[in-house]
């Protein structure tokens, strides 16, 4: 572009000073990254529903390296989760330093089993989880219009409240055998042994859902607790999202 004021260089002539737009601001650049970074957005959180999706309809499916298929989706979950939504500078940093923390306590309690470092990977587990879906819900209120990917922030902020849910089962059902004794269980299964991880998923999604068939019930304090939390999660995540959801759409259409 010209430069307001030139060079002389005599009488005879001038010659313009042109600066070179670097430090501007192009529309066609600028509408060129908001596209780009929406479909960025769009990419992961596609990325983050399908793992979920594994996690909670075909993890209970395998008979075999259970606890590796489960870790494997957590692992993918966790940094699926931080790279979902457009998040503030700092708050990346926390949620991949939380992911890549807890993601090291999963894979060690894989390979070294007791009941403290159980308690160790289910607690960071849960922090994590806690942490996204508060970041998830944060970013779906600031939003301005609903888009697709607004709509899938809130699906897999959903299911990752059943995933959290299950998480907290597990920590709750190990403090009450911890506390007393092997023999015991902080939730009671329809056939005899210990519940596992799929149990808890299961159980975490019919009272995320408030279905509630009776055949798997929380018989602990603490279980009976955490299952109370679940279900009233779930039931404030459904009717203040979808009421933020509903009147984002309509306040859009108004302003066109």
């Amino acid at each position: 572009m010209k430069c307001p004021f030139s060079i002389a260089t005599g009488a005879a002539y001038t010659i313009p000073v042109r600066v070179s737009p670097l430090f501007l601001e192009s529309p066609v650049a600028t509408e060129s990254g908001l596209k780009m970074k929406s479909e960025y957005l769009a990419r992961n959180n596609v990325i983050l529903l399908v793992c979920l999706l594994i996690l909670i309809l075909f993890f209970p499916l395998f008979r075999t390296d259970k606890s590796l298929v489960r870790d494997l989706l957590l692992s993918a979950v966790f940094f699926a989760g931080v790279f979902s939504l457009e998040f503030p500078a700092r708050a990346r940093i926390l949620l991949l330093s939380l992911a890549t923390l807890t993601t090291g306590t999963t894979w060690i309690h894989h390979f070294i089993e007791n009941d403290l470092l159980s308690l160790i990977d289910f607690g960071t587990s849960s922090v994590t989880l806690a942490l996204i879906v508060v970041l998830m819900i944060r970013h779906i209120a600031r939003s301005r219009i609903v888009t697709p990917t607004i709509i899938l922030s809130s699906v897999n902020g959903y299911l990752l409240l059943g995933v959290l849910g299950a998480v907290l089962l597990s920590i709750a059902d190990a403090v009450h055998i911890v506390l007393n004794g092997p023999g015991s269980a902080g939730i009671a299964l329809p056939g005899d042994g210990s519940p596992e991880f799929s149990d808890y998923l299961y159980f975490a999604f019919i009272t995320l859902t408030t279905v509630g068939f009776g055949d798997v019930t929380a018989v602990s304090h603490l279980t009976r607790s955490v299952t109370i939390l679940i279900g009233l999660s779930g039931q404030l995540y459904m009717t203040i999202l979808i009421a933020m959801l509903v009147g984002k759409f309509l306040a859009g259409h108004e302003g066109k």
